[in-house]
Formats: C-alpha cells, structure tokens, sequence
C-alpha cells in the first residue's frame, strides 16, 4: 500500500501521539509499505516552533515537514477567547478561533496533500485535537482519497475534541482508529456509525525496554540500593499530575524514611515551579528529559509507577513500566481504566485525590509479594496485547478494510450507471 500519514508532530519530538504514528510508520515500512509522514517543523506544541530539516528519512520512512505559523502569547489568547466562548455559546462563529489557535497551521502541508493525495491509497490522519486534522481532512477528502483518523480523544476532557469541526471531521471520515474499547463505545456514543470504528490501540517495542541491573540503575540516579522507589515518568505539566505525586511522597516520607521520588520527564514552567516550591525535599531526584537508554534504566531503577493524570487517551507509560515488571497507579478514567485491571496489574486513583493516591502507593508498599504479581501479570498483558507487530497487524486489517468498501462502493456506482437494454436487464447488487 502507498499510505500517507499525516501529523502534528513526529520524532525527535516527544509524546505519546507522536511515537505512536512513528512506530506504526515504521513497521509499516519494514512490512513493505510505502509510508510518508506529513508533520510540521516543530518540537514544541506550545510553540511550534519550526527547528527541524524539512525532509528526512528515519528508518524507512519518508518524513516531510512543513513550516507552521508560531504560536505566540497572542495566539494562546486568541484560542483561549475562542474556546471561552464557544462552550458558552456553541457558536460556530468562534470556531476558527479555535482552529487557528491550535495549530500547526502548515499552509504548505495543506497545499501539498491537495495536489499529491492521489498519489496515495489511503490517509492516516493523528491526534484530533491539533488543526492539522481538520485541514489534512479536507485536502483529501476534496480528492476523493479515503481517510482514517486516530484521534487519542481524552474521554474526560471535551473540549479537546467536541469542537464543531472536529466532529465533522470525525463524521465525514472513512474510518475512525480507537485506542481503546471504551474510546470506541464513546465514539459511538458521539453518533459515529459502530462499523466505522474500530480498535487498534497503541504498542510497545519490548526490545527498547530490557531488564537491567537495578543496582546500576539506582547508581545511574544516585538511588541506594535499599530504598523504595516511587517514580514519576512522563511530560510534567500540571495535568499529568506531578504535583499530587510529590504531595503523596511528602505525606508518606516520615512513614517511610527508605522512600525515594524518581522523577523523569521533559520539564514545563509548571514543573519548575513545582522544585522551587519542594527546594530542598529530601530524596527527591528530578530528571528532565533522557535518552531512550535513560529510559530503561529508570523504570528499572523503581518499584512501582504513579502516573495520576487527568487527561489520557491511553497511557502508554503503563505500557513501558509493565515490561519492567512494575506495578502501576494511573487515574480511574475511562481510557486508563480499560487499560488497567484494578488489583490485578495496578491500582487505580481519583486524579485530584492526593489521600487515595498516598493509600495505593501505601498498600503497594505494604504488599510487595501482591506487588510483584501486579508487574508480572501487566508484562504478560503487554507480550499478549500491545507489542508494536500486534497494533499493525490491527491497523493493516483496518486499511484493507477501508480500501475493499471504497471498491465495491465504486463498482456499484458503476454498475448503477451502465444503460439498461434489453440485452442487460437490470438487477440489483447484494450487499
């Protein structure tokens, strides 16, 4: 197949969205597929700020970056005044405020889908929350060209993705990619048709995420060998719930004087001010963000992850801390609850609660052995469920699918237009 991927952003960039549509890219290519990915030049969303080449190859696949209007202090204004009103009014009116302020606006990129879409069988459009999707939609729709989207939808969070143009968007597209069951059943909520949607969910390459030495692992963050510790990985804005993780530390501290906090992650103005506020919290070890081996070591060097986020459309840190056999503590939202099973691989909190927080880490240090068998049956789920050759097979099933309906589609409509002479009576075609 001749696929086009289309983007907010993509690797070096990271995120969660964004390894998703490089790793089904990238088996993709080495499956024989022609993938090009359409991105835009940044590595910040909050700037989109355009730093990256305009083309590269990365491991098979062809990768074309557009460049994007910036997104200043004035623009962040210009989409929060748009979405402030429109949820009081539902007016569309305000909706190109929105869209302009989401970004990335690529004027190129949309030009270059209107004149190459053709060129492709099929486009596989990312994260429904950025402009990119709405205007990446329209470019091949307008050429006649089928189109999915994989929309990462934070369940608990509308307003990324209940804006009017995003539900046409969803509405007008060939098929809709859910990251889990209950984005699905959600989706269909929503009033999309059940058999245009279907589940392919997100995976991990378990070779990126080997058992290490936890002794050298701990020395890597200067952790002692007997502590517990706690560890928060993941981007560290205020939402994912960094500061309710350094709360539920600093609670249980004097409980347990061996426990540490491993912190890793990209940092935010939010998690900068977060370490000026604890400066000088024992046994706090804040990392920004590292190397993919770093990666590894961290999750090596912990006892169990707390991610206590108020918005995911999957959670694939769970997925990364499973594979090290960890036992993991994520929000009770729809998205992460269809990912974890509560007391069998991980425990589940209310986000904004930091007192059920501190009781599952508590419980969790209480009961190592119950602990263990959390880890062991979350990496078991993983091998079974969510490997990257599993989530492709899942995609290439749903391309394929999406491809033989256009078809028929289009054999009927040209049975439907044949004249009808006596030679050729007319009959109907069975669905």
């Amino acid at each position: 197949m001749r696929l086009l991927h289309v983007t907010h952003q993509y690797p070096p960039a990271i995120g969660g969205s964004e390894q998703y549509i490089a790793d089904l890219s990238e088996e993709l290519a080495a499956r024989g597929h022609q993938v090009d990915v359409f991105t835009s030049r940044s590595l910040d969303f909050h700037t989109w700020q355009n730093v990256l080449p305009g083309y590269e190859q990365r491991n098979g696949v062809n990768v074309y970056r557009f460049r994007s209007l910036r997104r200043r202090g004035y623009v962040w204004d210009i989409l929060h005044y748009g979405l402030r009103h429109y949820w009081q009014t539902q007016a569309r009116r305000y909706e190109p405020l929105i869209f302009l302020g989401g970004g990335p606006i690529c004027p190129g990129m949309y030009w270059r889908i209107r004149r190459q879409a053709r060129q492709y069988d099929l486009v596989h459009l990312n994260c429904l929350v950025y402009s990119h999707v709405a205007y990446g939609h329209w470019a091949a729709h307008s050429q006649g060209v089928p189109t999915l989207i994989t929309p990462h939808l934070h369940v608990d969070q509308p307003v990324t993705y209940a804006i009017g143009y995003m539900r046409r968007a969803l509405q007008e597209c060939d098929h809709v990619v859910a990251d889990t069951e209950a984005e699905r059943a959600h989706l269909v909520n929503m009033g999309l048709d059940s058999w245009r949607v279907s589940t392919v969910g997100v995976g991990v390459r378990p070779e990126q995420f080997p058992e290490l030495d936890r002794r050298a692992a701990r020395q890597k963050f200067g952790l002692p060998e007997d502590a517990y510790v706690l560890l928060f990985y993941g981007r560290k804005d205020e939402y994912k719930g960094l500061g309710r993780v350094v709360e539920s530390y600093k609670a249980l501290r004097d409980e347990y004087p061996h426990l540490r906090l491993l912190s890793v992650g990209p940092e935010t103005d939010y998690s900068r001010s977060l370490v000026a506020q604890y400066e000088g919290l024992p046994g706090w070890v804040n990392r920004g963000a590292v190397p993919d081996q770093e990666r590894a070591l961290a999750l090596n060097a912990a006892d169990c992850l707390a991610l206590p986020s108020q918005g995911e459309a999957f959670g694939i840190v769970f997925l990364e801390a499973w594979l090290t056999r960890l036992p993991v503590i994520g929000p009770r939202t729809l998205a992460v609850s269809a990912l974890i099973s509560e007391g069998r691989d991980g425990l589940l909190t209310d986000p904004t609660d930091v007192g059920e927080l501190t009781t599952c880490v508590r419980h969790l240090m209480d009961h190592p052995a119950l602990a263990r068998q959390m880890g062991e049956r979350g990496r078991q789920k993983v091998l079974a469920r969510y490997t990257v050759a599993r989530i492709v097979d899942r995609a290439e099933g749903v391309y394929l699918r999406v491809l033989r309906r256009r078809q028929r589609e289009y054999s009927r409509s040209v049975f439907s237009s044949l004249p009808v002479t006596s030679q050729t009576p007319a009959r109907s075609v069975p669905e």
